[in-house]
């Protein structure tokens, strides 16, 4: 009987374990970012952009750059041509420096997701 009792237990981690990994893996994901995270740009750069693997409901970016200034203009939002890209337009000015592009999105699914990536422009 007792045995019956752990091997039950046992079944129900492994199913719970399964589902949690399985949702997990749901997620959007961004798949990529423009500009590459790491990589270093002009300052002719004019949007910057996060493109996902599934469709997104909405979402903004914020844009920083040296001295922890604001160089995007607004929040940003969905790509009208292209429902899994989040994207915002810069300032005309940006200084040479190191930037951080946040995220956030909320996913199809219902749920918000955050994340960043860093760049350089020279």
């Amino acid at each position: 009987m007792r045995l019956n009792r752990i091997s039950t237990a046992i079944g129900a981690v492994a199913v719970t374990s399964a589902v949690t990994a399985a949702v997990a893996f749901a997620h959007t994901q961004p798949t990529s970012t423009y500009p590459k995270n790491g990589k270093t740009v002009t300052k002719r750069i004019s949007t910057v952009s996060v493109t996902f693997n599934q469709q997104i409901r909405s979402g903004t970016i914020k844009v920083t750059g040296p001295g922890g200034k604001t160089y995007s203009s607004g929040k940003g939002g969905r790509d009208p041509r292209n429902v899994k890209r989040l994207r915002v337009k810069l300032k005309s000015s940006k200084p040479a420096g190191r930037y951080t592009a946040r995220w956030t999105i909320k996913a199809v699914d219902g749920h918000t997701q955050r994340g960043s990536f860093r760049f350089r422009v020279r």
